[in-house]
């Protein structure tokens, strides 16, 4: 077992600490812990979403005690769910609701990016990376299958769009995430399985996971991604959420090009450009609902599921048609 949880959630359940108290429990708990020969990777306690003063007062205390206190640090667990106590379950939602939560979960670029400058202040040569180990729509558990499931929640398309974003997210981020896993897999939190004794079935979380799977052992692509915003409003105030964002990577003499389009109801006509190579072929599949509440159920298990859709290639350049609330993978063989 190489990879070590040291507490968790220590500024709240985990202890209620401070981020100084915290730094004292973990050099407690990893000073002389043995490793019978097999390397030790020793997560910290990371911060509860935007709370900037825990990354810092951690990385500040390991530093006071000792210059190379942070040698021991492997990893960084950052936590951020963008669901919201009291906003309804994951079924029964308006589409002010679906954009509202898409917008949350897109904070986590800059919960990513500001929180490896705190990282940085302290640790210059960044050998700390982040390990975020939970993240996630948190729902009302109104819509569990069974009563006595934890936090349970019946996942949509809308929960699909937030694992592609939040994946393609990690992705653009290659360089500053070393770990990265959703915290449940099974009626809970942003689950990917459904089951109540016998019966059983995927979500759409899940297909989005399945999809995204061609991206494993690739290395990262710089990718941009251009489209009008999708407006909404909050309480009368005016907001807005990325309509298009996704993600490249490279295995060999193939790209695995990942996107979402965030509009509820309306396509996206795509166009996609790759520099420096030329393009033998491209295969596409999309995942999509009938609407963005589209949902699976012992019923209708594959009500939601990925399916192959056109792609054309000419002149260099690839053309999609993205549907609304969908979410795409392209696969894409070059020369």
């Amino acid at each position: 077992m190489r990879f070590w949880g040291v507490g968790n959630e220590s500024w709240g359940c985990g202890g209620n600490l401070t981020p100084e108290e915290y730094s004292v429990e973990f050099r407690k708990f990893t000073a002389w812990t043995p490793n019978y020969g097999t390397p030790l990777a020793m997560i910290a306690a990371g911060p509860n979403g935007a709370d900037y003063n825990w990354t810092h007062g951690f990385f500040e205390q390991m530093a006071r005690k000792s210059p190379g206190m942070l040698r021991s640090v492997w990893g960084w667990g950052l936590h951020y769910y963008c669901g919201r106590t009291g906003k309804g379950d994951s079924l029964d939602y308006t589409v002010q609701d679906f954009y509202e939560l898409l917008e949350r979960a897109s904070r986590i670029e800059e919960l990513i990016t500001r929180h490896w400058g705190a990282m940085g202040e302290i640790d210059r040569e960044h050998r700390v990376k982040l390990a975020i180990d939970e993240w996630g729509a948190w729902h009302n558990d109104t819509t569990a299958v069974a009563p006595h499931h934890l936090f349970g929640s019946v996942p949509t398309m809308r929960d699909a769009l937030i694992a592609g974003m939040t994946l393609d997210t990690f992705h653009r981020h290659a360089d500053k995430i070393a770990m990265a896993n959703v915290a449940q897999l099974v009626n809970c939190i942003q689950t990917l399985f459904l089951a109540d004794g016998d019966k059983f079935c995927v979500t759409p979380t899940y297909h989005v996971f399945d999809m995204y799977k061609d991206h494993h052992k690739g290395q990262a692509v710089r990718s941009e991604f251009a489209a009008p915003r999708v407006d909404f409003t909050v309480d009368s105030k005016g907001q807005s959420v990325v309509r298009l964002a996704g993600s490249a990577s490279k295995n060999g003499n193939v790209v695995t090009l990942s996107a979402v389009n965030n509009s509820h109801n309306e396509t996206l006509e795509t166009s996609v450009t790759l520099h420096g190579a030329s393009v033998k072929s491209a295969k596409a599949t999309v995942l999509a609902g009938a609407s963005m509440q589209a949902h699976n159920t012992f019923a209708a298990p594959s009500a939601v599921k990925p399916v192959e859709m056109a792609v054309s290639v000419g002149g260099g350049t690839l053309r999609l048609t993205m549907p609304a609330a969908s979410v795409v993978k392209v696969r894409v063989e070059v020369g």
